[in-house]
């Protein structure tokens, strides 16, 4: 499996198999060790949402609590609104959404009892928002709702002298939502083609001037609000980052984090830096590949600030086979890591000998290691907790001598291939698992050292596709059989696997999804990209990018159940796994 140092660029095919596609590494670690990132634990899910459906084609056994259409200002049907209910409690949240059908429908099941008010929006017709109303399990309420002009205008200006101000962004702020943020023209004259009702105000950016917000008041009687957004020049905020020892060091210094005017910059190797004026007022980090982050500072226009790294941490355990004896060499790998701050890490793998090892110079935060010696499936450790200055010893991997795969590989025919070269594929990010089998002149093999599963074999042989059959399991000593059918290459795809046509993509310590392939399972079901990956069949998706991948695939037919968070929303989603070519 190729392994590639430095954070990742690009997508992992959750379904897709094919090793070639596997560019796997995401950010991976720089010294003794190699990573992947461990996604942070996910929130448990607050809804279920589905595909737009009206009240009448929704199955029995969901009957709508909620349902309605959306009608434009001369009444007619809007198609692909964007439909939102928000729970009323003390904080306000979206618990469901969904989009209008053809004919304006909209339909929500499984909302509980609660208040709740339902707000829909679509450009250019506008935004609508309902009164507060109550929705139980033993009722069915129905709505129809007109879009309304919600727009909100202005013009970004210089405090001092009053000229515009091009290149302004500018975002809505105090809605449980995303919303797209909107940039100041040359003339500084700006327009959000609609701002959701619950908006508490506007924040501005703009480079050379301090961040300013200005609020929005009641709306209902103002369609579109006229504003000015006034912007006081500001000057850089002058930095330096020390090392663990004071020293100055190169780091990356973020500050804002997660808020409009979030800004990151890298310190020089003189430790100096420069933030934008927009920053006064926030808190400041600095990062580095092998020191703790330093503790936020407050960012003051009068300067300078200054960012001290902390201390790292290390790991130091033990590596034995199944009996419990220390391994005489292994290798071993960091294969997910969470951090603050959304931070990874770059360790090279590592060799060590006599069963036990040590890794120094580690970011605080969350790891999983990898071990693998030769004869065995690779194992992980469980979550292992890195804190600023210290070691967290006493650490045990066990690697098994795994399971065996047995079995026949024969074409379509039904014919024995003598020759088809098999190994479970795709079994960790940092290192490899050196089983592998050839078939007889019966077609028949015997494969060694598989994982627990959920794992992949991969059968091979020039002249036809890859097969890859996915969602095998075995237990360490015993035996499964498992026959394969290779096709021949016919000019099409060279690969054949099961899964659900859709990519994972390692972000920060998030696993979203990436590149959805139109018309296969994930994108049937509704799946988007950019969904973050929350749960896989009501289980916590806080695991290896690896792990999460080989529970998505598996046999054609069956269904893998998906949580996915999008814009702060939680749906559920049932995807049918499917054969598919490439």
């Amino acid at each position: 499996m190729a392994r590639q140092p430095g954070r990742t660029t690009r997508f992992l095919a959750a379904s897709l198999g094919a090793t070639a596609l596997l560019a796997l590494a995401a950010a991976l670690v720089s010294r003794t060790l190699a990573p992947l990132r461990q996604p942070a634990p996910a929130s448990a899910p607050r809804t279920r949402s589905a595909p737009p459906l009206t009240s009448a084609s929704l199955p029995r056994e969901a009957s709508p609590q909620l349902h309605g259409r959306i009608l434009d200002a001369d009444g007619s049907a809007v198609t692909g609104a964007h439909v939102r209910v928000i729970a009323q409690e003390r904080a306000s949240r979206v618990v469901a959404e969904t989009a209008t059908d053809r004919a304006g429908g909209f339909a929500f099941a499984r909302l509980g009892t609660r208040r709740v008010r339902v707000e829909a929006d679509h450009d250019p017709q506008g935004e609508v928002r309902s009164a507060e109303i109550v929705v139980s399990e033993d009722s069915s309420r129905e709505l129809t709702l007109v879009l309304a002009p919600a727009a909100v205008r202005g013009l970004v200006v210089d405090a001092d002298d009053g000229h515009p101000v091009a290149g302004a962004t500018l975002s809505v702020e105090g809605v449980p939502w995303s919303s797209p943020a909107v940039t100041s023209d040359a003339s500084g004259s700006f327009r959000f083609p609609f701002v959701p009702f619950e908006a508490t105000g506007l924040f501005a950016v703009a480079g050379g001037y301090k961040a300013a917000r200005v609020a929005l008041g009641p709306r209902e009687d103002a369609p579109e609000p006229d504003l000015r957004v006034a912007l006081d020049r500001g000057d850089p905020v002058d930095g330096v980052v020390l090392d663990p020892d004071g020293k100055p060091v190169r780091a990356r210094v973020v500050a804002c984090e997660g808020r409009p005017s979030e800004a990151r910059v890298e310190s020089g190797d003189d430790g100096a830096f420069h933030l934008p004026a927009s920053t006064d007022g926030c808190d400041a980090v600095a990062l580095h590949a092998e020191t703790a982050p330093s503790d936020p500072a407050r960012v003051r226009a009068s300067g300078p600030l200054l960012l001290r790294l902390g201390a790292p941490g290390g790991i130091s355990g033990s590596a034995v086979d199944g009996r419990g004896a220390p391994l005489d060499s292994f290798s071993l790998g960091v294969e997910a890591f969470a951090g603050p701050h959304g931070q990874t890490v770059q360790v090279r793998p590592a060799a060590f000998r006599g069963g036990s090892f040590r890794v120094d110079r580690l970011v605080p935060g969350s790891y999983v290691l990898t071990a693998s010696t030769q004869g065995a499936p690779p194992a992980r450790s469980d979550p292992i907790e890195v804190r600023r200055g210290a070691v967290t010893d006493g650490v045990r991997i066990v690697v098994a001598a795994g399971g065996v795969v047995v079995g026949r590989v024969v074409d379509d025919r039904n014919a024995p291939l003598a020759g088809v070269d098999l190994r479970f594929d795709l079994v960790s990010a940092v290192v490899q698992s050196d089983a592998s089998a050839k078939t007889d002149d019966s077609g028949r093999y015997r494969l060694e050292g598989a994982p627990p599963g959920p794992f992949t074999l991969r059968a091979q042989r020039d002249g036809f596709r890859v097969k890859l059959v996915s969602g095998l399991f075995v237990a360490s000593g015993q035996t499964i059989a498992q026959d394969v059918i290779l096709k021949a290459i016919d000019g099409g795809g060279q690969t054949e696997f099961a899964g659900i046509g859709a990519a994972l993509q390692p972000v920060e310590s998030r696993i979203v999804f990436g590149a959805v392939f139109p018309g296969d399972p994930a994108d049937r079901a509704g799946v988007e990209q950019g969904d973050r990956l929350v749960r896989i069949d009501g289980e916590d998706a806080a695991l290896p990018l690896v792990d999460a991948i080989q529970r998505l695939r598996g046999q054609p037919g069956t269904s893998v159940g998906v949580t996915v968070e999008r814009k702060g929303t939680m749906l559920e989603l049932l995807l049918v796994r499917a054969s598919i070519v490439h």
